[in-house]
């Protein structure tokens, strides 16, 4: 071999080994400030969640209310925790019930200051299933669509069983509601009252508007007591047999 071919091979070499360095140094370089970086966004995601109110355990209801943009009375508001450790801020759910059993009560939307007045003026204290005065022979009908047994409604607005010689599966749920341990209070509308989170007044929630196919919505008290609001079934596209057979089998 020439002398001359065996120094081209040689700076040939030297530049391949060259190359390949330099291409390792960069390669270690960018993982390192991949990693730099990763570590100044977890860093300071976790500072950021420091310095929110949200996050802090001892967070008020006055500095989540400042946080969040709410604002309605501090009086309303409960602090409920997230899954992620996230405080906010949710009406209470005894005030939220309130509200909903005053606009039944009243067949309107009634002034947050009189709910409680509204209340007392119509006390429903016993365990069992009460229903509306405004739709309780609706409702005797609906629920014979899937009952056996013959039913009543007492002059105090309590569910009673007439006769129940020939019960099938449903009367036997209906039978453990009456003499349960839970309040159950009945209507049938497409709309109920409640506070808005946001500016705690009090607003319509039209859940039938908003959802055609929804047999009943729930609002639940934390003393055992609920209110279910039947659908009104306005536009026909539930049977009452469909609608009764639902509410049945889930409360």
């Amino acid at each position: 071999m020439k002398k001359s071919t065996k120094i081209v091979i040689g700076v040939a070499i030297v530049l391949v080994v060259c190359l390949f360095i330099i291409l390792a140094v960069n390669i270690f370089n960018k993982d390192d400030q991949v990693a730099d970086n990763s570590n100044f966004v977890n860093n300071y995601t976790n500072i950021d969640k420091e310095n929110e109110i949200s996050y802090q355990n001892s967070a008020t209801v006055e500095e989540l209310k400042e946080e969040t943009g709410l604002t309605g009375d501090e009086s309303i508001y409960q602090i409920d925790t997230e899954y992620d450790g996230r405080k906010t801020l949710n009406v209470k759910a005894d005030i939220q019930y309130k509200v909903a059993l005053a606009g039944i009560l009243t067949g309107e939307m009634p002034e947050y200051n009189n709910i409680d007045q509204i209340i007392s003026q119509t006390p429903i204290e016993k365990n069992g299933m009460w229903i509306d005065k405004n739709i309780q022979d609706k409702f005797l009908n609906m629920l014979g669509e899937v009952t056996k047994s013959e039913y009543e409604i007492n002059s105090n607005g309590y569910l009673s069983i007439k006769n129940g010689n020939n019960q099938n599966d449903n009367d036997k749920k209906i039978e453990s509601l009456i003499n349960g341990q839970n309040k159950y209070i009945i209507t049938i509308t497409d709309k109920y009252y409640q506070l808005d989170t946001v500016t705690g007044e009090v607003v319509e929630f039209p859940f039938e508007q908003l959802d055609n196919y929804q047999t009943f919505d729930i609002v639940r008290n934390t003393d055992n007591s609920n209110i279910i609001c039947i659908t009104s079934n306005k536009n026909n596209r539930l049977t009452n047999k469909e609608i009764m057979q639902d509410v049945i089998d889930n409360i």
